[in-house]
């Protein structure tokens, strides 16, 4: 099961759910029952809902306050007479039908008898889902992932905004992304809802705004609005609101007049992360006067008051102010720190150390570890998960949100980000599996995430071991990624590959090249047949940069690559870039797709 319920009392003999009965409900858990009823006609049962017990009662669904403790516990009975869920609330009843379900599955309706006492390690477990780097699901896209995870018992989901809802006043903006609307913002809250799952709107309010102060009738709110330079040397921008123009506050004002009344939600995520320019433009002077974090911290304050207009709970990313230590005991105590980190030795103990030492209420945020890769790096993805649920609980957390972020054109297909949600809703609902083996996990994930008896999880997972193949490290990164789509930043890296990495380099493509033969020649379901799609053009554009780290390493450049090389590789690159460009529409809105595409194919512009 998946999540692993936390405690299972083995009984002897089973419950072999027969053809025909009823199933015992009372008024307030009507849709649950249904629910279930729904579950069982897909295996030919035909099964009606009573309020009244009899002998014919095979199944009994009862909330009853005074016998459960926990508002998302449940108890589920398995004999071999019938079954019994129980549970404190319609909340918790429904999580013990996601696990009714699962038994059911793996059991072909012959469920071993049993007793099932579950409740879940952290309150709030919520999946954020990038929406602002070029690809924005289409609807059914969106709802087939609330429906994941529901049956994964996560109750939050957050879509990361910057430029992508439609606001009235702000077509500028938004006229070429195809954004969500106030009408779809309203449909996904209602099937969110449906689903015991809170939809928190999710605005950046601070930084990355580059999309709207890049336009004219915006620049006058930028910080830096003719660009600045990163840490890392490059020229940006602009990016951040500035602190220093009073208008700032007047504009987020009316974006969230019109954003947050489509939002049943209590909690609205501002961001406010890495602002990297703060004080290098037009709150120099203050923060010269004041000091950087003094000048954060303050315009923080202000947004906060304006959430507040709004009823929300304000949640904000906390790598700004965590590294002005003295400034975290004077936020407010009903905010919400994110606490983010994407490496798999990120320092969540200390980090999570200071906001618990300081009274203030904290998520912990780790990533899926699929974004610059291709195909993810699987190992990462799950250390990363494990260190931030375990130093999260450490330190009372009382939630996560697993992140999944879209940098440089978001090229990932989502299949690659199944294994860690479902490994973030085990161990964040049960924290005692954080040990769960790694096959019995992927063949979880393949049996009630994709639905298959199919080794699917096991090919994704070494495909996203593949990153390990050369001993470079970078940050969030694999090194193939780098090759491919920021080839102009390799040569400071080109100098720590050698030989023995070029020689793993070989052979991880040629490993790539079977897991792609394997799929393409497995026999799927009309239903997976976007799935395989997915895998295997993610794995091609793998391969592509390889083979672009491989050039780069033996000829320095380009330019330098001999004819007959590039011309093979560009024929495989625009073969996999038509792929690409029919799957995304198979599941995304066209906006940002050209754009994308553009930071895929930077490297075949370098040899024009």
């Amino acid at each position: 099961m998946l999540p692993k319920p936390k405690k299972i009392i083995n009984l002897e003999k089973e419950f072999n759910i027969p053809f025909r009965g009823k199933i015992l409900v009372s008024g307030e858990n009507l849709k649950i029952g249904q629910l279930l009823r729904n579950e069982l006609e897909k295996s030919k049962r035909c099964f009606s809902l009573t309020g009244y017990g009899g002998e014919d009662v095979l199944i009994r669904l009862i909330v009853e306050p005074n016998c459960i403790q926990n508002s998302q516990g449940y108890r589920l009975k398995v004999t071999e007479k019938g079954i019994t869920v129980v549970s404190k609330t319609i909340q918790g009843m429904f999580y013990g039908i996601q696990t009714l379900k699962q038994l059911m599955v793996e059991h072909n309706c012959k469920i071993p008898a049993m007793i099932i006492e579950d409740e879940p390690d952290f309150e709030n477990r919520g999946f954020m889902l990038d929406i602002s780097r070029n690809r924005i699901p289409s609807m059914n896209t969106l709802k087939k992932l609330i429906d994941t995870l529901s049956e994964l018992k996560y109750n939050q989901l957050q879509l990361y905004m910057e430029h992508t809802f439609a606001y009235e006043k702000h077509e500028t903006v938004w006229k070429t992304y195809t954004p969500l609307t106030a009408d779809e913002i309203l449909d996904l809250d209602s099937y969110c809802k449906e689903r015991f799952i809170e939809l928190v709107p999710n605005q950046n309010s601070f930084g990355h705004l580059g999309k709207w102060l890049k336009h004219e009738k915006y620049k006058y709110l930028a910080e830096c609005p003719d660009g600045f330079e990163t840490p890392w040397g490059e020229k940006y921008g602009p990016f951040s609101l500035s602190p220093a123009v009073p208008e700032t506050l007047k504009f987020l004002d009316e974006l969230y007049e019109e954003l947050l009344p489509n939002f049943t939600s209590t909690k609205f995520n501002i961001g406010g992360d890495e602002t990297y320019d703060l004080g290098l433009g037009r709150s120099k002077q203050m923060c010269n006067e004041l000091g950087k974090g003094k000048v954060y911290l303050d315009f923080l304050l202000k947004v906060y008051k304006t959430v507040k207009k709004y009823g929300k709970t304000m949640m904000f990313w906390g790598d700004i102010i965590k590294n002005h230590a003295e400034l975290v005991a004077h936020l407010p105590d009903d905010i919400i720190a994110m606490v983010w980190g994407y490496e798999l030795d990120h320092p969540y103990d200390s980090e999570c150390e200071l906001f618990s030492s300081k009274g203030i209420t904290f998520y912990v945020c780790p990533g899926t570890s699929t974004w610059d890769s291709f195909v993810g790096r699987s190992e990462n993805a799950l250390m990363n998960i494990e260190n931030a649920l375990v130093n999260g609980k450490k330190h009372a957390a009382t939630g996560f949100l697993l992140t999944d972020w879209g940098d440089n054109g978001h090229p990932q297909h989502l299949p690659f980000s199944m294994i860690p949600l479902g490994y973030a809703a085990t161990v964040g609902w049960n924290l005692s599996s954080a040990n769960l083996c790694v096959d019995d996990l992927l063949k979880e994930i393949d049996l009630h995430v994709f639905k298959t008896n199919l080794s699917i999880a096991e090919q994704i997972y070494q495909l996203g071991l593949l990153y390990k193949s050369v001993n470079l490290r970078i940050h969030n990164m694999s090194p193939y990624f780098m090759a491919l789509v920021l080839p102009h930043k390799m040569p400071e890296y080109l100098t720590r590959i050698d030989d023995n990495d070029l020689a793993n380099t070989y052979l991880a493509m040629n490993r790539a090249r079977e897991v792609i033969a394997e799929l393409a020649n497995t026999e799927t379901p009309t239903d997976l047949n976007d799935v395989m799609a997915q895998i295997i053009n993610n794995a091609e554009m793998l391969i592509l940069g390889m083979q672009a780290l491989i050039f780069l390493k033996e000829y320095g450049e380009i330019m330098k690559v001999t004819s007959d090389k590039w011309n093979s590789f560009e024929h495989d690159f625009e073969k996999t870039l038509e792929n690409y460009k029919v799957i995304w529409l198979s599941s995304n809105r066209p906006g940002g797709l050209e754009e994308s595409i553009e930071k895929l194919t930077k490297i075949l512009r370098m040899r024009k």
